[in-house]
């Protein structure tokens, strides 16, 4: 069957803007916020004031992040939906499947957890620590990127307690 180059062009010119299409689209669904889901014993909101409060058996999820505790305080950063959430618990705990195949699981534990959605950071302060497959992090104070997986820890201002941190040796079956 002949086809003319006018035709190939105008299928082809169609298949590139399908493409595009298709392409944007999985841009466009990798960027959709994902939602926040909150379960507590009680619940206190203020739309007035852009803040709410969770107490009691605290659990917050997104996406593949889970954060425990006995009580949640949410602040509304702007009308995008980003919030602040500072999580306390005895100890607040966080939880953060991998989001990629051979990424590892996260965890997590401290006195008090804040996470902030826009910027995807998780401070932990008072005798935190962060865990992700052998290794772990001890401070008084940890900040971790999710979407970085960069952690950053120090002893804060009125501790004597320094950063410790364990490094496990990579196992021979991963070694090259």
């Amino acid at each position: 069957m002949y086809k003319s180059p006018t035709r190939r062009r105008r299928i082809s010119g169609a298949l590139i803007a399908l493409g595009l299409v298709l392409a944007g689209n999985a841009a466009f669904a990798q960027q959709q916020p994902l939602p926040i889901h909150i379960e507590s014993n009680n619940a206190d909101l203020s739309q007035q004031r852009g803040t709410s409060t969770y107490t009691g058996n605290v659990v917050l999820t997104r996406g593949g992040l889970t954060l425990t505790g006995n009580k949640l305080v949410i602040t509304r950063i702007n009308d995008r939906g980003n919030i602040k959430a500072v999580l306390d618990g005895n100890p607040a705990k966080l939880d953060k499947q991998p989001d990629r195949e051979g990424d590892d699981v996260v965890t997590g534990n401290a006195g008090q957890i804040e996470y902030t959605n826009n910027d995807s950071t998780i401070l932990l302060r008072g005798d935190a620590v962060v865990r992700r497959g052998g290794d772990e992090i001890n401070g008084q104070v940890i900040r971790h990127n999710l979407d970085t997986e960069r952690t950053q820890a120090e002893r804060g201002s009125s501790g004597n307690k320094r950063v410790r941190i364990t490094i496990q040796p990579k196992s021979e079956d991963t070694q090259p």
